[in-house]
């Protein structure tokens, strides 16, 4: 058996390091080779740190080796990250530009379109939490938005309402429909649950909260004011269940209502129908077109 003799700066650094560090396990080999030195056999100093007989004794050679350098535990590297450095200006600069100056339909960022994005621009697949961490490891995290009103263009609002107007006096005089679209999101109440309980004690619960959601699309006629209406079920987890986005149900939803409105305006007795509508992405798109 291999005997541990400390000078006393030796003992010094040992000491030191055993009550400063905040690592367990440094601190534990250090305390094995301090009970080392005073005599204690490496049985019962494997005993009182609840570790085998074999791991004091490889503690205490690499001390004897290395000295401090080899107690603490030195961790392999690990897989390269699938993002390289070389990437960060280049993602960063997408994050202040946001998805519009990317080219993208979309307000903002999240981490799993992000992560699309790179895949598709740089060719690397990550997934949502390799985005995050990536993003947190070069101080990009989601931040509140600071609102501004944006104005529109006077000339532009002009051209439109005198547009509109001319459209109301066509439809007025039966010259054309004059249609206003438009959607709406409901939220689903949630319902009561009925729990157990004892006579003459009314138990407080929470609600079953219902995630389900409702879209109504409706079409007013301004001139006459008939409506022309679809809804639409949007269910929790709606995308795992069906297989479509919400943008995908929105458009199929709107392109049945487009069809909804031709066979409430026939072409025998409105030679034309204008719809004014936002844009919204499912307002356009390949399955539109064929409308």
């Amino acid at each position: 058996m291999r005997r541990i003799q400390l000078t006393t700066a030796e003992h010094e650094q040992l000491a030191h390091l055993f009550k400063t560090t905040q690592d367990r396990c440094l601190r534990d080999r250090c305390q094995a080779v301090l009970m080392a030195s005073r005599g204690r056999k490496r049985q019962s100093i494997a005993q009182d740190l609840g570790v085998h007989r074999t791991t004091v004794r490889l503690w205490l050679q690499h001390y004897h080796e290395r000295g401090l350098e080899g107690l603490p535990i030195h961790w392999a590297p690990g897989q390269p990250r699938r993002i390289p450095a070389t990437l960060v200006p280049t993602i960063q600069a997408w994050v202040q530009a946001g998805p519009v100056g990317c080219g993208l339909d979309r307000a903002h960022w999240t981490y799993e379109e992000l992560a699309t994005y790179v895949s598709q621009t740089a060719g690397i697949a990550v997934k949502r939490t390799a985005m995050r961490d990536f993003c947190q490891r070069y101080d990009m995290r989601p931040y509140r938005p600071t609102y501004r009103y944006w104005r529109g263009d006077p000339e532009e609002q002009r051209v439109a309402r005198e547009e509109l107007e001319a459209l109301k006096k066509k439809a007025q005089a039966g010259a054309c429909g004059l249609l206003s679209q438009d959607e709406a999101r409901f939220p689903l109440v949630p319902t009561l649950r009925a729990p157990l309980g004892v006579k003459g004690y009314r138990p407080t619960v929470g609600t079953w909260d219902n995630k389900d959601q409702g879209y109504c699309v409706a079409a007013l006629n301004v001139v006459t004011g008939p409506l022309t209406t679809r809804l639409l079920e949007q269910p929790a987890r709606s995308t795992a269940k069906t297989g479509q986005s919400k943008q995908q149900r929105l458009q199929v939803a709107f392109a049945a209502h487009l069809r909804d409105s031709a066979r409430a305006y026939p072409a025998s007795q409105y030679p034309a129908v204008v719809i004014t509508i936002d844009n919204a992405p499912w307002h356009r798109g390949a399955l539109l077109a064929q409308v």
